[in-house]
This record gives C-alpha cells, structure tokens and sequence, in this order.
C-alpha cells in the first residue's frame, strides 16, 4: 500500500565527488561540465538521496514504534526497491554505495533503479569482480563519494606520465607483543585471556603515499587553486587514494646514473617521462585489473572512455604552525602532576600576561591565546594584519585600513571576531582542547629512502654519480628519528608523536628529533612543511593506532611537560619501547 508523507524542503548542498559527476555523465553524456557557480544540480537530487539510518536499528523492539521503523527500513533494501515520489513523480530507488564516514553515521545512499547498473559499470571501469573481500569493495566504491575538486585538462592520462611501483616490506623481529586468545564459547559469551611473547611484525613501507615530480605538481596546484602554493595532495583517482608529496626525484635520479624505472608490471618507463610514482598500496584495483587479463594501459583507457579525472580531496597547509590541540582522550592517558597541570597559586583570572610568569605549565599557551585575544593591543592587531587575504577581497581592504589608522581595531567588524575567537579557546580549555608547542601534519615514511629503493646496484656509474649514490645509500640515522622540516615550534631533544583519536597509552611515540646539518635532505624535502617523516625501517605506524600514509594526520608535540608525562608512561614497564632514545 503507498504511504504520503509530507516531505519539508530544506536548503541544499551538493558536495562535488567523483560518484556525482559520473551519475550526470549518465544523464547528459561525457560532455557534462561542473556549474562554475554554487547552485544545487536538480537532476542530481532526482537521481540519488542519502537515507539516515541513525537510531533504528538500535533499539529494542518490544515498543511499537521501533519496530514499525524498523520494519519500514528493512522495506528500502527489497531487491527490486522502493517506490518514492520527491516530486518529479513515482520512481524505484536501489540501495547503492556509502563511504566511511557515512557508514559511521548509519547513512546509506540510494540511486534511481534504471541508472544503477550504468553508473556502476562506469565506476567500476568495467572490472569484473568475482570473489573477494567484500568490504574492500564497498571501500572503493566508497572513495567515489569523497569529496574534492576535480582537475580536468592537465593530461593525466599521457603514457608514462603515472606509473605503479611496489611497495618493500620491512619485518621488526622478535618484538615483544601483548595481546589477546579467544578461548571456546560458552553459554553464548567467549572469553579472552592475555598472552605475552614476542613475534615478527611485518610493516609495509610507504602504505598509501607517493611522489610527484616537481614540474607536474606546479600545473596541478594552478588547476586547483590558481598559484603553486601547495606541495603536498591527497587524491582520488579510479581505484587509486592516497597521498602525493612533491619531491624532484628527476633530479635525484638523474644524480645517481639512473634513466629508467621499470613499474611493477615489469615495463620500463624514461624517468622523463614519469611525473607520478604510485605504490602498489594506493592502486587498490591492481589485483582485479590483473583478474581481468587488463593492462595498466586498459586501466587508462577506461579512465578516459568514461571521463574519469582526477579529484583532490586535501591538500598541504601553506605555512608551518608552531601549536597544536591536545583532546582530553589524550589527557587521561598522561602521568602528570597537579602542579604541572596549573600551579595552585596562579589566579583564576589575569590582570597581566601569562607569560610575565617564568614559569611553564600545561595550561600556560591555552591561558596566554585568550589574554593576547582580550587584552593584548599588538597581538590584536597582528591578529588581522599577520593574515593573508586575497587581494582586492573586502578582509583585504579592511586589512589595509587597519594597519593604516589602528584606532579602526574598536570597531564591530573587528571586535566580534577577536571576541567570537577567544569564545572557541574558552570552549575548547573546558573540554581539555589544551593549545601546546607543537604542530599537526601528513605523516610520511622517510621519502628519502623511498628514492633510495629506485636505485639500482647494478649500473655503471660516473665518479660523481658512484659519490651521490653512496652518500644517498649512508643517510639514515640510528636511533631512529624524525624529520620536520621548517618546523615553527622550539624542542628539546625528542618530540611525541599520537593520532587522533588516541584512547590508550601505547597509542603513543617518542622520538628524536633530526638534528644537523643534511644538505639531501634539506634539498630534495625542505619545502614539505606540513609533512613529517620517520624512518620506514620502524614500526611507528603501528605504534600510533595502525596509521598509515594516505592522509593521515599526526600531532608532533614539543611541550616539555607533554614529553617528560609521556615518558613517564613506559618507566615502570618491563618492554620500554624507548629504551635507549
């Protein structure tokens, strides 16, 4: 029986991912463009809506009303699907795709019944999928709905331009583990009990991330944004996510005697003409193009039969920060002093700078960020006058009257963002959102010796070139440590590393920061300054909650009380992970 229900209409937003614009390739041809403006696509929303399923399934359904929800939910995912009327009359809706996070928040898509078959063959490049893993499916169909700016007319498609090499496996041997053993069940409830020992622990170097020719990434960050400002982009592209850093690995190349690089099909490819290095672990479709007897070459030609492109989802920040957030996850995991955290005898409100004190304190940078906002002229000027705003824009313009008569500060426009700002700092201070030293970045492996596994033993070389493989070969560093470069904080001798969210105490590392003079490094890596690397020869990303290289972010902290409770942490352990560093 048809059911009416009055549906409100809202303002809407459409965010632009790679899925949406496939579905109007199916509507309009491979002609469709994206709307330069910001209006909503109206077919679209005829074509496919996200259902919320949050709150249905988790509750009990001894009351009527759960259960009549439930049952309505259930009649959504019929193979033949359900009938909806948005307004443009009847039509049948299939459940479709979701990504991760829509997953997390229980919302599904849904997608007119007549498109689906079409729109899943151009997103799948006409694969065929026989047996695998299913959730490794749903993920990539998934990483069409993230959303990014698509980059058309940079010829991404030119032969040798990408190519797709493996990835090296480093095993840590005999490493001291804890962990669980389920034993039988019974009574419908399995227990575990805790075991200690010591295995192999595999690690795959550089999970999710790969370089871009220095040349290549300048014409991609003008699509994108109009000036090169960027050095660092995660992307999507068919099959493919993860992380591209910009590093001039022509020049590297070219100073060891090397010319070519054979991918992991076995072709060689002219190291000039190869803009993008991709790891066996961003190219997720690499073991189904091979099930399909398809060539990387069939890969691109799909790419352009059905007008795929490239969409970048994030991209590197254009100066280092010198702070960063703790979260109160974080805090609970601390041994710290109550004197440490804020001495008993400062007061509850200031009538001078924090920083008058000599002292330093956990709560010391959060204190001082809201009595600059407040009470500090010059900071409040800087505020506005240190920010850069486009040109010609009115923050611009408003800017330069600022600096031109500060009296200007008292006004509306600029007092409510100061006091709008030092309102969010109070906020964030009363749920442990501390500010510290420190900074927040894509975490990497060592890239350096990323370039070093493109080296072959076996090539003749010139006395120059012998000398620059050597020294390339010999540039690690033992202990282990990380690099920063173009770090704006100050730090000690180690800094701690954690990802959010972080819950547990061995969800954490400490590790030296590089110190010294190294010219390749500096050389080849000294403009990623929203990156942080450390060396792939560790298990750091398994250490920091299973992270990989594909985005992720990882907070750096060089507050010396943050370290000093950090290390406190492993003192009394039997396995300190940070002996000797």
């Amino acid at each position: 029986a048809a059911e009416t229900k009055k549906c409100v209409s809202l303002a809407s937003e459409q965010d632009d991912n790679a899925l949406f614009y496939q579905i109007m390739c199916v509507l309009h041809g491979n002609d469709f463009s994206v709307p330069k403006d910001q209006r909503v696509i109206s077919d679209l929303a005829e074509v496919i809506f996200y259902m919320d399923f949050a709150g249905i399934f988790d509750h009990r359904t001894e009351r009527k009303k759960y259960l009549t929800r439930q049952k309505k939910a259930e009649a959504m995912f019929r193979p033949d699907g359900i009938v909806l009327d948005f307004g443009g009359g009847p039509h049948a809706y299939v459940a479709f795709e979701r990504s991760g996070s829509m997953s997390r928040q229980a919302k599904l898509s849904f997608i007119r019944r007549e498109h689906y078959e079409p729109v899943r063959r151009r997103i799948m490049m006409d694969l065929r999928i026989n047996r695998c893993q299913l959730s490794k499916l749903y993920a990539y169909n998934g990483l069409m709905l993230s959303s990014g700016v698509r980059i058309d007319g940079i010829e991404i498609d030119r032969p040798h331009r990408v190519i797709v090499i493996d990835n090296p496996v480093f095993i840590e041997s005999q490493l001291p583990v804890i962990t669980v053993e389920g034993e039988e069940i019974q009574g419908g409830v399995r227990k575990y009990h805790r075991i200690e020992g010591r295995a192999d622990v595999d690690t795959l170097q550089f999970d999710g991330e790969g370089v871009i020719s220095k040349e290549y990434a300048k014409v991609i960050d003008i699509a994108y944004c109009g000036r090169h400002l960027h050095h660092s982009f995660q992307i999507r592209l068919p099959y493919v996510k993860g992380m591209l850093h910009e590093v001039d690995f022509k020049n590297f190349l070219k100073s060891a005697g090397v010319h070519t690089i054979t991918d992991i099909w076995g072709e060689v490819h002219k190291v000039a003409d190869v803009d993008i290095i991709l790891t066996k672990s961003q190219f997720k479709g690499y073991g189904w193009l091979t099930e399909n007897q398809k060539s990387w070459a069939d890969y691109w030609a799909a790419f352009r039969r059905y007008h795929h492109g490239l969409y970048i989802t994030n991209v590197s920040k254009e100066k280092p920060s010198a702070f960063t957030e703790l979260n109160y996850q974080f805090l609970a995991t601390l041994s710290i002093q109550a004197e440490e955290f804020r001495p008993g005898d400062l007061p509850d409100g200031w009538t001078c700078s924090p920083a008058d004190d000599q002292r330093h304190w956990l709560t010391k940078e959060t204190e001082l960020a809201y009595y600059n906002l407040c009470a500090n002229e010059k900071y409040r000027l800087e505020y506005f006058l240190d920010k850069d705003f486009a040109r010609g824009s009115r923050e611009y313009h408003l800017a330069q009257v600022l600096k031109k008569n500060p009296l200007f500060i008292a006004e509306p426009y600029f007092t409510k963002q100061l006091e709008d700002r030092a309102e969010y700092i109070l906020r964030q201070y009363a749920v442990g959102r501390l500010i510290v030293a420190g900074d927040n970045r894509f975490f990497s492996d060592d890239l350096l010796e990323l370039l070093v596994s493109l080296l072959p033993d076996n090539i003749r070389r010139t006395s120059r070139q012998k000398t620059f493989y050597t020294s390339a070969l010999l540039n690690h560093t033992d202990p282990p440590v990380f690099y920063a470069p173009k770090a704006a904080y100050a730090y000690n001798d180690s800094c701690t590393l954690l990802r959010n969210p972080q819950i547990a105490r061995n969800e954490t590392d400490q590790m030296l920061a590089h110190r010294g003079r190294d010219n390749m490094r500096q050389f080849y890596f000294g403009h990623l300054s929203d990156v942080v690397m450390v060396p792939s020869h560790t298990i750091t990303a398994e250490r920091l909650g299973g992270a990989d290289f594909d985005g992720d972010m990882i907070k750096t902290i060089a507050d010396p009380f943050v370290n000093r409770c950090v290390r406190r942490n492993y003192e009394s352990l039997p396995h300190d992970p940070f002996n000797g560093r």
